[in-house]
């Protein structure tokens, strides 16, 4: 298995041959190769660097970028070129000699010998060392403090985030949008945000600390704002509430949760909705959260079209496989009631119309009961972030989920219902969903407490969503046949 060090180097000529001096050559395992990457430096790192190579026991490559990278930058090149040469896995070695070359070893053995997809040296699992390193007071607290509020925001129990030893296998790599990373110097935070979130394994090893005479480049202000800032990034991407390409990594399938168990969401209002022992087509509902509710607690038979449907545990309806965006070119189903919960908005306006009007055609006669949520894009705080920031911002789910088509006010429901020969019957309004994001938690049951009062009050800008339950009116073809039947004449028999 080949192993990659990588020695990312600025402005380090006075450092960088001493590294390459104290690197234990005779335990490096084997297939050992080094990359050092001189980020265009303006001394002399690039030259100090080749004469290095020159006597070095193991296969070595230096390159120049032709432009500064940045820190960032510049690991995204190493890792790349990594990937591509199909190592199994790469150290990140500093050139200026701040990080200890002796424990190349023991960082590369738990990805080599172990399962471990992430090695990090961690000058904090003994933090009297780091002191007695040289780690000045400011930054040790520092380092600590951030650290703690990182772990706090994305979940995880790292005893130091902030370390520049760190190891990784390359298919942890290959699993991950590090090319979309900052060039700064948060870029170790942002790659450590997506290896948690891919659920990387990761081991953390304690390394000694040095502090010499090396130039810190790191604006410390704000490199703690920019951490933070990419820790909250994650934690509203993951949420829904914001969009940040780097964080989206949920896999296919698994973008929305089910909202089942809370109180006044929309599958909790439609469930209500539905009687007893029904016959249901829910259409859209692939993931079969709601199909497996109605048969479990109401005895019904519920019939799934989607082009998605949920591997486990295993569906037990009546699936139709079928993308919603196509005509629907076969019989459907009998039903009593048709859900569409937040389907429509995610199809074009003259395909979701189409859908209406075979739905219509097919129902009308018993009119069977139609159950439809869309989200609410007149909602208060999205008009506010709009005149705010002066943008729309999508992402993976909520109001502006990247994958809607078209955006729905009460209005505009109200209007399109009419058009496709529905009537309303009833509106139902729900709360945002800060139970999902904030857990059920005091504040998040006040706020959904204080959102469906106002919601009640002036749905038009505090409904998350609009939930209504409507039904078709007859087409003009089951009027001629009705006007048909009852004008039928009527024989009397006078035997």
């Amino acid at each position: 298995m080949k192993s990659l060090i990588f020695i990312v180097a600025y402005n380090a000529e006075a450092h960088l041959a001493g590294v390459f001096q104290r690197i234990p050559y005779d335990r490096l395992p084997e297939g050992c190769e080094i990359l050092v990457s001189d980020d265009a430096s303006p001394d002399a790192t690039f030259e100090v660097a080749q004469k290095a190579a020159l006597s070095c026991p193991v296969p070595v490559r230096v390159l120049k970028n032709p432009k500064n990278l940045g820190y960032g930058g510049n690991q995204k090149l190493g890792y790349q070129i990594a990937i591509e040469e199909d190592y199994h896995a790469v150290v990140m070695l500093h050139g200026d000699g701040q990080y200890a070359p002796e424990f190349l070893p023991e960082m590369l053995a738990p990805i080599l010998e172990e399962n471990a997809d992430v090695v990090l040296g961690s000058r904090m699992l003994r933090k009297n060392d780091a002191l007695a390193g040289g780690m000045p007071m400011y930054k040790w607290i520092g380092n600590q403090v951030l650290t703690k509020l990182e772990n706090s925001i994305v979940g995880a129990q790292l005893s130091e985030f902030h370390t520049g030893y760190r190891a990784y296998r390359i298919e942890a790599l290959k699993r991950i949008p590090f090319h979309y990373n900052t060039n700064d110097f948060h870029f170790d935070t942002d790659i450590l945000i997506q290896m948690l979130r891919v659920g990387a394994v990761f081991r953390e090893i304690p390394i000694p600390t040095h502090y010499g005479e090396e130039i810190c480049h790191v604006n410390g202000w704000r490199y703690f704002f920019d951490c933070i800032r990419s820790c909250w990034h994650d934690w509203l991407t993951k949420k829904g509430i914001f969009y940040c390409r780097r964080f989206d990594l949920a896999p296919p399938g698994g973008r929305y949760e089910s909202k089942l168990g809370l109180k006044h969401s929309s599958h909790e209002v439609a469930m209500s909705l539905v009687p007893e022992r029904s016959t249901v087509l829910d259409i859209g509902g692939g993931n079969g959260w709601v199909a497996d509710e109605l048969a479990k607690t109401k005895q019904c038979t519920v019939s799934i079209i989607d082009n998605y449907f949920r591997r486990e545990p295993e569906i037990r309806h009546r699936m139709i496989c079928h993308d919603l965006k196509d005509p629907i070119d076969f019989d459907l189903p009998p039903a009593d009631v048709v859900l569409l919960m937040d389907v429509i908005e995610h199809i074009p306006r003259p395909d979701h119309v189409a859908l209406l009007d075979r739905l219509r055609r097919d129902f009308d006669d018993p009119a069977a009961k139609v159950v439809i949520s869309v989200p609410n894009t007149a909602f208060l705080p999205l008009r506010v972030s709009f005149a705010l920031a002066g943008r729309l911002n999508y992402g993976r789910r909520g109001i502006l989920d990247d994958t809607h088509a078209f955006l729905f006010t009460r209005n505009s429901l109200r209007e399109l219902m009419d058009e496709c020969g529905y009537d309303i019957r009833s509106w139902n309004y729900t709360p945002a969903p800060y139970k999902l994001a904030l857990g059920n938690t005091w504040l998040a049951r006040m706020l959904t407490g204080l959102n469906l009062g106002a919601a009640r009050i002036l749905p038009s800008l505090f409904a998350y969503q609009h939930l209504i339950e409507a039904v078709p009116r007859p087409t003009v073809a089951t009027l001629i046949r009705h006007s048909f039947e009852n004008s039928k004449p009527k024989h009397e028999n006078y035997g």
